[in-house]
């Protein structure tokens, strides 16, 4: 792909970062407010946890029928229509009366989700190949990344004193920011260079079904890889600011440097995966794993230097470990452009089985425990299974 189709290509993937970044200001918009969320609405540990990971679990329906959904409508409006539905379930949230209400707003955003975490990799693969799909891959999977910085960093140390304390109206302001870049979107996609035709389909090809999608030996251990990796992530995500302050900060403290994993990441996310060369990417994978539980056991106890060192190896790991992994499917020989949106919706299908987990484990270990360390046992012994997983047989195939 050359001249203004070329350049095109990069302003494309700097407009899909920002639908991702929406994603993730609104996805982590409730992790850093727990505290005043669960005191206003009256909610345990273990009710929080269901809230948190409800979005989650509408991902297990609704990500195959998303994947058809974008070969029907086409990646512009698929992925419009996916941040919009984000954006509604942030003004949803905002307007909670109680659990019920709480959990059905954040069950919205599983809607709309897949839509966007399909799309942007179906995307990358159209238009993107060979060595450019690992920094492509990797930089707009930072858009989630930023959107939690901004979150982490804006939730309590600015939002929650300019608007007195009302949680509210922080969570509405998320939401208008994820609809602000699918306005962006809109404007950006509304006219490509001339010569390209139907630039928003994937590359034709015969496209398999999702069972014998499953039946290709690297999609069925990515599958396993992706249910791990997002049951430790979102527990992450979700949990990181009220593990720290159970490590002794204060809620503002807490927040601020839970927001030290995603800015590593935004490098973690761009840098490792450019070091996952073919014949490099399994080891490259299996270390990222064990670095990423080596944090978490750095978190254990009260704060301390260990505590700031665990958080850049969770920055640094956690962010570079879906990339990697979807570059497994990308280059597998029976995937290619023309199946990655039905194997990107297997991925989150199987994804989203961790993510509904990850947070609602933690969340009852804690009220269990009374404090956090077994959770944190438990995502560490995680990581050490999905090392052993990483460096597979069936990973082991030549890639284009």
């Amino acid at each position: 792909m050359t001249g203004s189709a070329g350049r095109y290509r990069w302003v494309l993937l700097a407009a899909v970062f920002g639908l991702y970044l929406g994603f993730g200001v609104v996805a982590s918009s409730l992790a850093p407010l727990v505290g005043p969320i669960s005191d206003d609405l009256g909610l345990s540990r273990s009710q929080m946890g269901l809230v948190l990971g409800a979005w989650q679990f509408v991902y297990l329906a609704s990500s195959v029928p998303a994947g058809r959904l974008l070969d029907r409508m086409g990646l512009r409006w698929g992925l419009l229509l996916g941040i919009g539905l984000v954006a509604a379930s942030g003004l949803l949230r905002a307007a909670a009366v109680g659990w019920g209400s709480l959990l059905l707003a954040v069950g919205v955003f599983g809607l709309g989700g897949p839509l966007i975490s399909i799309g942007t990799p179906t995307l990358v693969s159209a238009w993107f190949s060979g060595d450019s799909r690992g920094p492509a891959t990797g930089a707009a999977g930072g858009g989630p990344v930023v959107g939690s910085v901004i979150t982490l960093l804006t939730a309590n140390g600015l939002l929650m004193p300019a608007y007195d304390d009302r949680w509210r109206l922080v969570v509405a302001t998320y939401a208008v920011l994820a609809a602000g870049v699918g306005v962006v979107w809109l404007v950006v996609t509304a006219r490509v260079p001339d010569g390209i035709e139907d630039p928003w389909r994937p590359a034709a090809g015969k496209s398999l079904g999702s069972l014998q999608l499953f039946r290709e030996p690297v999609v069925r251990i990515v599958l396993i890889l992706a249910t791990g990796t997002f049951f430790v992530n979102h527990a992450l995500g979700n949990w990181l600011p009220e593990m720290l302050r159970d490590g002794g900060l204060s809620a503002s403290a807490a927040s601020a440097w839970a927001a030290i994993p995603s800015l590593v990441g935004l490098a973690g996310g761009v840098v490792v995966p450019r070091l996952a060369v073919p014949h490099l990417r399994r080891a490259v994978l299996a270390s990222c794993y064990l670095v990423l539980g080596l944090g978490v056991l750095g978190l254990l106890g009260d704060w301390s230097a260990l505590s700031v060192v665990g958080l850049v190896a969770i920055g640094a790991m956690r962010s570079a470990v879906l990339p990697i992994a979807m570059l497994f499917l990308m280059d597998a020989p029976r995937v290619g452009p023309a199946n990655m949106a039905g194997a990107s919706a297997l991925y989150f299908t199987a994804g989203e089985i961790g993510g509904v987990t990850g947070p609602l484990t933690v969340g009852v270990l804690a009220d269990l425990s009374g404090g956090f360390a077994t959770a944190q046992w438990t995502l560490a012994g995680v990581t050490l299974v999905l090392a052993m997983l990483a460096l597979g047989r069936n990973l082991a195939f030549e890639t284009p």
